[in-house]
């Protein structure tokens, strides 16, 4: 009996699951990709499904391929600088999808649904709306409960020295490493650092200081991002740094054009975000 498979349905159940599993990605790396970058790489996603046409590859060939469309999903939707952040993206991304590939495949057990055919790593599953929403549920609970267990094996935050140079002017200071800081800027997607008015007075521009004392009408460029604390939603302005230094613990990582977001709480130390040091 001959196999009938719909490309249009094998592309969008892909690009589907694919950005099912970025987003899981992102939420347990706390890291925000642009809505664009998402995009692209869930059709790239969805594009690598037609692989399961060719003729069977055997099992290193397809891994190999495999592993070479999830680079390209990662370059494309994280944009890493270092080795270190490759190697981690990607072991995530494989991570949550050898998990939503469990989920799925108990799921192919119930009724009506059914495994059609499989070929050279691709599944092509006559699965309901319904079945799939189920399962990115599952797959948000499970990373979910993962990130949690992982978050209290480590220490909630590390200090390190930290130096904020803009123009000729610098300062210096303690910083602390928190995971539970995922402050990004919306259009960019890059991630914050936030730091207290009064320990980065002397490196504002003068757009920032007029927004903190209520001159808004002289900040017309100035950048705000909205931030959700326990005590509410707010609005922080931001400007770029030309320059951070960080070391402390066997690391020593120079950063150009880190944005850093301001608020008018004392901190004592600059709080970055989890991701910093892989950027």
């Amino acid at each position: 009996m001959k196999q009938v498979i719909y490309l249009d349905v094998l592309i969008f159940l892909n690009t589907a699951i694919t950005f099912i599993l970025l987003l899981a990605c992102s939420r347990m790396m706390k890291l925000a990709p642009s809505a664009g970058r998402y995009v692209i790489g869930s059709v790239l996603g969805g594009a690598s499904s037609l692989i399961i046409f060719a003729p069977d590859m055997g099992f290193i060939l397809s891994l190999i391929t495999k592993l070479l469309f999830c680079l390209i999903i990662v370059f494309t939707v994280y944009n890493p600088k270092r080795l270190k952040s490759v190697l981690r993206q990607t072991g995530y991304f494989f991570t949550v999808s050898f998990i939503f590939a469990g989920i799925m495949l108990c799921m192919s057990s119930l009724p009506g649904v059914s495994l059609i055919s499989y070929n050279n790593g691709i599944a092509y599953i006559d699965v309901s709306m319904f079945s799939l929403i189920c399962a990115a549920i599952i797959c948000y609970v499970v990373t979910g409960i993962l990130n949690r267990i992982t978050r209290c094996s480590q220490e909630e935050s590390v200090l390190y020295n930290i130096r904020i140079r803009c123009g000729n002017a610098t300062v210096s200071m303690a910083s602390v490493l928190d995971t539970g800081n995922s402050l990004t800027d919306p259009f960019s997607g890059d991630s914050l650092l936030i730091a207290s008015e009064y320990d980065v007075a002397n490196i504002m521009p003068d757009e920032v200081r007029n927004y903190i004392a209520g001159d808004s009408h002289k900040c017309e460029s100035l950048r705000l991002v909205p931030c959700n604390t326990v005590a509410g939603e707010t609005l922080l302005p931001v400007f770029k740094a030309d320059e951070v230094l960080i070391s402390g613990l066997g690391i020593n990582r120079q950063l150009r054009n880190v944005g850093i977001a301001v608020c008018t709480r004392e901190l004592g130390k600059v709080i970055l975000p989890a991701n910093i040091l892989d950027k």
